[in-house]
Order: C-alpha cells, then structure tokens, then sequence
C-alpha cells in the first residue's frame, strides 16, 4: 500500500487534556500504519480562545484587568499556566499544518493532503457546536474522506440537521463511530457505520509508558477529574474520603476560575474560597499539564470521573475506576458511551449514580478489572478496518493515475 498524506480534523485546538490526547494517539495510530498523517490545525472558535484562554485578550485595558485578576482571582494565573503548559505538549507532540485557520474560506485552496480522516471526539455534536463542523462540505470533493472514531455524543439528531447530516454522511467513503449510538443514527439515515475502539485504545499501549508515573508513592491515591462539576461541592466527600481511608486525595478541575469582584460580598466570597482550598487536605490541581494527568492517572488506586478519555487511560492504565453520572445536561446525553464498556471490557460495579456511591464501593474492597482479551479483540477490528480503508483509497489514487 502506497503511503498516504493524511490530513486529521478533529477537536485539538482546545485546552482540554482528552481533546489533545485523542489527536495525538489518532496522529500516532497512522504513523503506525505506515502513513503520513498531518493535523490540520482548524480553531475549534474564531478567536481560537478555547486553547489560548486569557492570552487571545487584547487592548491595553483588557491586559491590564487580567494582569490584575491574576493577582486576585483563584484561578485566572493558573489558567494562564495551563495554557502554556499545554501548547507546549503541542509544540512537542502534535504534527499540525503551517496554516491555521477557522473559517473555511480562510483555508488554502491546496489542503496538501491525499485524504481527510474526521474524528475522533465530540466532533458531529451539535449540542456543543452547530451548524455541525466537519461534514467535509467545505473540502474540495477530489479529496476522499473517512471519519475514524466520530462521536455524536446525542441520543437523537437534531431535526432541523437531519439534512444537513444526510448530505455530510453522503461525502465519506467510508464512516466509523465510536458509540453503539452512534452507528444507530447514521444507520437511520441509510449510511453504513462501523463501531470502531477510541484512538487512545487504537495506538500500541507501549505508546502510554512513557507518561506513566515512575515514583512509588507510600499512600494510597485518589484520583477525581470530573467535567462541568462544581469543586466546592465535591470537596467535603472527598475530604472526609481522605481522612477515613488515611489516603491522598488528587482532584483535577476541569476548568475553574473564581473572578474578582468589586463588591465587598464579592471581595469576602473571594477571601472565603482562597482560605476553604488553602486548608484544604485534598490536592488540587488547577493548572496541571497533559502530562500530570496522565501521571496521576497511572499512579491512582482509585479513580473517580465522568469523563470519557479519563475511563479510556484507567483502561490502559488498568485502573480501578468508577464513572458517575453527570449533573451537567448536556453532558448527561453523553453518559450512554461509557455505559458501553461496562460488562465487556470493564467487568466490576463500574457505573456509579453519584460520588458518593463511588468512593463508598472502593471503601468496599470493590474493584474493576479489564478483560484483556475483549479489549485486544476490537483494537485489532478496529485496525482492521482502517487500514481496509486506507487501501482502498490508495488503489483508487493509483488507478486514477
């Protein structure tokens, strides 16, 4: 098979640990078929201010309120810090095109790519963006597509897309989801689609090691990263978790930041915040990297999220974890793909209502183990699949010249 160019859209331009690591396992996953694979680097926003955060801020007045909000905010500094930490993790490890761009018109006319692989990740969600990107509507027809790992991420498509998905669907050669919902509405609007493994599950887990935690800690440790979840409300359970159990507890907010406030309640809230996580016992870790992530990850005895890429690396990691339900709405329609994995590849009370049914099932002895062998049945379906795909596309390119 002749080797390929391949252009990747997806959701990387984002200061979120499982967008970034999604992008990066689907870059190496085609490294490791022998291919050429290229991130194109489309912002997810105009501003691109889902990845830069405070640093898209512009206008000497707007500068200095945030220069000032570092000093008087909970979280503004520490977001800044993420920021930068996790451009870093780009510059080192993604493969992104000299061109960025968000609008379509902005693009090159020459993509300089032989094909388009859409996904994986929330990218057909339009609860999260609409009109719905990457349908391929806005790259030249010459170029062949195909979506590994898509997620919609919605128990139903939204009635007024239905067009618009039916017209998107109809441009891949060949499409790929990564939930059993998934494949259910693509199939209803007459397309085939194959159930296809996370890229994070696809690449070699060798790939993993050397992100893992390499100390021997004397505790044991929780891990909690939850999304779109209030810190102030978790933080009593995870307090009395710790003084129970005599453990370390390790929380990773997804996104906080407390703003400063002129009012004197607001000042006294403020005071009140800083002193509650300053005293503390849970360690927090407002603005850890990509790669503390994954480190606390592989080094928790317990682990506690709802959060889909934090299930996939206690997969790789094999950890035991619990998934809680998600108080958050739209993220409740997302809830249904982690479902998938309990009683196939996860065996054990995986599914948790709340985090308190949670940490009183690990305070039960109880654990989940992976089935090893289920798990290497669909990576190596999934593999299949793909490169299935990448050979007919090459045959094509090589019959056409």
């Amino acid at each position: 098979m002749n080797k390929l160019k391949i252009g990747i859209l997806t959701y990387h331009s984002e200061m979120n640990y499982g967008c970034t690591l999604q992008a990066f396992a689907m870059q190496e996953a085609y490294k490791e078929l022998g291919q050429d694979p290229i991130i194109i680097d489309r912002y997810i926003t105009p501003d691109n201010r889902l990845l830069l955060g405070h640093l898209t801020d512009t206008g000497l007045k707007t500068r200095l309120i945030s220069l000032f909000m570092c000093f008087f905010s909970i979280g503004r500094t520490s977001n800044i810090l993420r920021v930068l930490k996790t451009l870093r993790f780009h510059k080192k490890y993604l493969h992104t095109t000299d061109y960025s761009f968000y609008d379509w018109k902005d693009a090159p006319a020459d993509l300089g790519v032989d094909m388009i692989s859409v996904g994986s990740d929330q990218i057909w969600n339009a609860n999260l963006y609409s009109p719905v990107p990457y349908l391929l509507k806005d790259i030249n027809p010459s170029i062949p597509g195909i979506s590994y790992a898509a997620s919609i991420g919605m128990p139903e498509l939204m009635p007024k897309y239905l067009e618009e998905y039916r017209r998107g669907f109809a441009r891949f050669k060949a499409i790929s989801v990564r939930e059993q919902q998934g494949v259910r509405l693509v199939e209803d609007l007459g397309f085939k689609a194959e159930k296809v493994v996370d890229p994070t599950l696809l690449v070699s887990p060798e790939l993993w090691d050397k992100f893992k935690c390499k100390r021997k800690h004397k505790r044991k440790r929780l891990l909690c990263y939850t999304i779109a979840e209030k810190l102030f409300d978790l933080l009593p359970v995870l307090e009395d978790y710790a003084r129970r159990n005599n453990c370390d507890v390790i929380v990773f907010p997804d996104r906080f930041e407390k703003y400063f406030c002129r009012s004197a309640k607001g000042i006294k809230e403020l005071i009140r915040d800083k002193t509650r996580l300053f005293k503390s016992p849970v360690k927090i870790y407002i603005s850890a990297a990509i790669k503390d992530f994954m480190r606390e990850i592989s080094a928790a005895d317990w682990i506690v999220t709802n959060s889909y890429h934090a299930l996939m690396f206690s997969i790789i990691y094999n950890r035991n974890v619990r998934v809680i339900v998600p108080t958050d709405n739209v993220r409740k329609e997302m809830h249904a793909r982690m479902k998938e994995f309990e009683g196939s590849v996860i065996e054990g009370p995986l599914m948790q209502s709340d985090i308190q049914g949670a940490l009183r099932s690990f305070e039960k002895g109880e654990k989940t183990t992976i089935n090893l062998d289920e798990l290497n049945r669909r990576r190596e379906l999934s593999r299949q699949w793909l490169e299935n795909q990448l050979r007919n596309i090459a045959d094509n390119k090589v019959a056409e010249c």
